[in-house]
Order: structure tokens, then C-alpha cells, then sequence
């Protein structure tokens, strides 16, 4: 079956149409690597790989399905033409979990406009709203501002840890492993980013609050992408 579905491809890249979109050997490849690393890691930077691969590969099923228009049905229950294990319905699940501008075009096209999912669990659900903490710097004094500054990190760090261990119950099995490596990364390398962020500061008490203040709006931003890359962690409401 996947011999043959490649052979289709293969008619549909013929055509000067395809060219111009690019031919199945430049995207096979990115879809199958972008869609695997994307799925695992929402923030690995592959996921803008995947979106515009998934976008050519929209553009080489119309072709495919103008020249061969009673293929449909087996084109949309099978995955793409040998593009990796992943079958239709996954992809448009992630570019779902996605829901960015480049990710919602894609969306719009077929095949994926015209497709069903098994339920109603990867139907796009609205991001987590945006949590802002309290403005530290207004504080009339140096012990008021480390004061708000420790509770505001403190706030930041039990909600991240909350979203962390939602998730790591919660997300399917097969993912748990790269999704606890990678915050375990994440962790690792934040000390240090926000580090190099306090030396414009020269008073030492200044730059320790700067480095808090680092500390605590990147843990509230990863925590809003941890639950808008896995809804299924957030809290009921």
C-alpha cells in the first residue's frame, strides 16, 4: 500500500504544479521529522518546520486530487505518501494543540479542512490566559521590593510545579519521557539566562531582584505554554 501511495505522489510531483511547490523528497522528510519532534516538544523549534511542510504537502493532495479525484477516500484514511507513521487526523490534532496564524491557514485547506476527528478531545480549546504578576518595581522601598519580589517568584514557581506535575500524570505515556527531559533542560538552563539578565545592575541588591524578577515571568510563561501545548493538564474548571 505505501509503495503505491508513493508511486501517486510521485505522478503528482510530475506535474509543473508540484515543482513549484516542491517534490516529495524535500518534504517527506521535514514532515516526518518536524511532526515527531514538534509532537514531543512544543518549543524545540521544530514546529514551524512542521506547519509549513504540512502546508506544501496540502498543496500536492489538491493536485493529487484534481488529477485523481476517485482516489479521495483513500487518500484521507491512510497516512501521506510514505511521510512517516503519523496518519491525518494526528497531524491536524497538532497544528490543532498549535493553533498559531501559520498553523490555522493549514487548517483551512484540504485535506485537513474536511476532516473528522475521532473526538472531541482534540478539538482546539482556548489558550490559557495570560498571568501577570504584581508590579515589584512601584515599591517605595528596597525591603518592600525584595518582599514582593520573593512572593511573586515563589507564586511562580508552585504554579509551574503544579502544571508540571498535572502534566506528567496526565500527558500519554509514550510523551511523558520527553516532556519531563525536557523541562529538566528547561530548568537547567534558565539560572543562567536570567543571570546574564541581571548584570546591567551593579548594586548587588538590584541585580538580585532583577534575576527574581527574570525567574518568575519565565516560569509563569512556560507554565501558560506547558498548558497550551497539553490542554488535557489544565485545571477543570
Amino acid at each position: 500500500m505505501r509503495r503505491l501511495l508513493q508511486c501517486g505522489l510521485a505522478l503528482a510531483v510530475g506535474s509543473p504544479v508540484a515543482s513549484a511547490s516542491g517534490s516529495s523528497q524535500d518534504i517527506c522528510p521535514a514532515i516526518a521529522e518536524g511532526f515527531e519532534l514538534c509532537a514531543s516538544d512544543l518549543w524545540s523549534g521544530n514546529c514551524a518546520q512542521f506547519v509549513a511542510a504540512a502546508g506544501r504537502l496540502a498543496e500536492l493532495y489538491q493536485i493529487q486530487v484534481d488529477e485523481t479525484p476517485e482516489r479521495v477516500p483513500m487518500l484521507l484514511s491512510t497516512n501521506w505518501w510514505g511521510c512517516g507513521d503519523a496518519p491525518l487526523t494526528q497531524m491536524k490534532e497538532l497544528l490543532l494543540r498549535l493553533a498559531t496564524p501559520a498553523a490555522r491557514a493549514v487548517l483551512e485547506q484540504e485535506p485537513f479542512s474536511r476532516l473528522a476527528l475521532p473526538s472531541a478531545e482534540g478539538a482546539p480549546q482556548a489558550p490559557p490566559p495570560t498571568t501577570v504578576g504584581p508590579d515589584c518595581a512601584i515599591e517605595q522601598t528596597s525591603d518592600a521590593r525584595d518582599a514582593c519580589a520573593a512572593s511573586e517568584l515563589a507564586s511562580a514557581r508552585e504554579g509551574y510545579q503544579r502544571a508540571l506535575q498535572s502534566c506528567s500524570a496526565r500527558v500519554a505515556p509514550q510523551l511523558r519521557g520527553q516532556l519531563e527531559g525536557s523541562e529538566q533542560a528547561w530548568q537547567e538552563m534558565l539560572p543562567a539566562q536570567c543571570d546574564a539578565a541581571a548584570l546591567e545592575y551593579e548594586d548587588p541588591r538590584l541585580r538580585a531582584f532583577a534575576r527574581s524578577q527574570c525567574l518568575a515571568s519565565s516560569m509563569r510563561e512556560r507554565t501558560r505554554g506547558l498548558l497550551a501545548a497539553h490542554p488535557e493538564c489544565r485545571p477543570a474548571p
